[in-house]
């Protein structure tokens, strides 16, 4: 005897979902006592579950199997070959029994009455039954051992088409700024969720399996006006965020939950050049601590950045990504290039004596904006073995073969970075 499992004995849903397009959904349905029941059809699961996934707890299972064998007209004539069903004609007001002999190109069938074999008979096709086996929509099909009591059932199973990620956005007042951060959950697995609980899971979980990104062109739904609670913490060598109420995500639905809304973070404002800069990038820089009203793991996300204008109306600054942020770390973000600061830079000097060749590399930095600034200065080496003969500056090694100058400038001036370096050109032969 058959039973099938829908909705209807949902007890609870929970979703956790990871960042590279995949979730993990865990279900507790309740199961009625019958003794005569040998096969439980467990309906309304995700139609792009991960069958090597699945795991049923609380039945003793003796076999199971995941069918996506569908009603549908091609099927289920080909299910009926060979048997006998009925073609109806209202026009003519009449019933046939035709024996289905084909499907293929045609349907071609026999009369029974005359023997006559007919081609794409005119009229209704009625079917006695669904045939054994044959399905509305995809299911879970368990052998089991009989019943004996009304129980709870536990099925968790993998799913493609569920991703999240973060998003933030960040309002400049002075030498803070407020830091709002929402997730973003998009929805395309072919399936509603009713989620009693949802976890979102930040760092990276291997797989034997392509997963492709998923792109849904679909409306953004705020989740309320105020920051529901949440709880972070460690699970394994990840991150897991907790969201501690319900949430619903409909098939094609891309949902935004806020959790994050932290007031007056100190940041601060760098300009960068590089050998490659024509003009300086802007960077925006805070620290992830505690004493910084942060202090949490932050997922990596997109973070937006809009300044005050003199109007006192908001304008867009600019926009980079980050990757996770652990607690202490420090979040560094580009978000453009600044019109007022110009940047030249070459190859002043190479001169070659005995075995070494003696370069000497300028930077000239031009401030056209109405304040000082501080800009750093990268410069990459591209020889490997060399050594620091005089610089202008003082300077940071970043890498064994990246340098950063640190430098002010005033308001309307310029600042050269001038520096040599040796090479051992005996040495670079030897790693050759």
């Amino acid at each position: 005897m058959e039973f099938q499992s829908t909705h209807q004995h949902l007890r609870s849903q929970s979703l956790t979902v990871y960042n590279d397009g995949f979730g993990l959904v865990k279900e507790i349905r309740a199961v009625p006592t019958n003794k005569e029941v040998t096969e439980i059809q467990f309906m309304n699961l995700s139609p792009k579950i991960e069958v090597g996934s699945i795991l049923v707890e609380g039945l003793h299972v003796l076999e199971q199997s995941y069918t996506s064998d569908l009603v549908s007209k091609a099927i289920l004539l080909e299910k009926y070959i060979d048997e006998i069903i009925m073609v109806k004609n209202e026009k003519l007001n009449n019933s046939v029994e035709v024996r289905l002999l084909s499907s293929s190109d045609h349907i071609i069938g026999e009369r029974m009455d005359t023997g006559e074999i007919i081609l794409d008979p005119s009229g209704q096709l009625v079917f006695p039954a669904l045939p054994e086996g044959l399905l509305t929509r995809p299911a879970l099909v368990c052998q089991i051992k009989s019943n004996e009591s009304d129980s709870e059932v536990g099925i968790s199973y993998l799913t493609q088409g569920i991703e999240w990620r973060a998003n933030y956005v960040a309002k400049v007042n002075g030498s803070t700024l407020d830091l709002t951060g929402w997730f973003q959950l998009t929805n395309t697995s072919g399936m509603s969720f009713s989620i009693s609980r949802l976890k979102l899971a930040a760092g990276k979980v291997n797989r034997y399996i392509n997963t492709e990104p998923l792109f849904a062109q679909s409306k953004v739904f705020s989740e309320g006006e105020s920051a529901p609670s949440f709880h972070e913490y460690s699970l394994a060598d990840a991150h897991v965020y907790s969201v501690d109420r319900p949430v619903t995500i409909s098939n094609k639905q891309t949902k935004q939950i806020s959790f994050l809304n932290i007031m007056k973070v100190v940041f601060r404002k760098l300009y960068k050049v590089d050998a490659h800069s024509n003009q300086a990038k802007v960077v925006i820089e805070f620290d992830n601590l505690e004493t910084n009203k942060l202090g949490i793991p932050l997922p990596q996300g997109i973070l937006k950045v809009y300044h005050q204008d003199k109007n006192g109306e908001m304008e867009f600054s600019g926009e980079d990504t980050f990757k996770n942020t652990a607690v202490q770390q420090k979040i560094s973000l580009t978000i453009g290039r600044a019109f007022d600061i110009v940047s030249e830079s070459w190859e002043k000097q190479r001169v070659r004596s005995g075995h070494f060749d003696c370069i000497t590399y300028m930077y000239q930095v031009h401030n056209r904006k109405s304040e000082h600034v501080r800009v750093d200065v990268k410069h990459e080496v591209f020889e490997q073995m060399w050594e620091m003969e005089s610089s202008s500056h003082d300077y940071e090694l970043k890498q064994s073969n990246e340098l950063e100058f640190r430098v002010h400038i005033s308001s309307g001036k310029t600042v050269e970075v001038e520096f040599t370096y040796k090479v051992d050109r005996r040495m670079v032969e030897q790693l050759k």
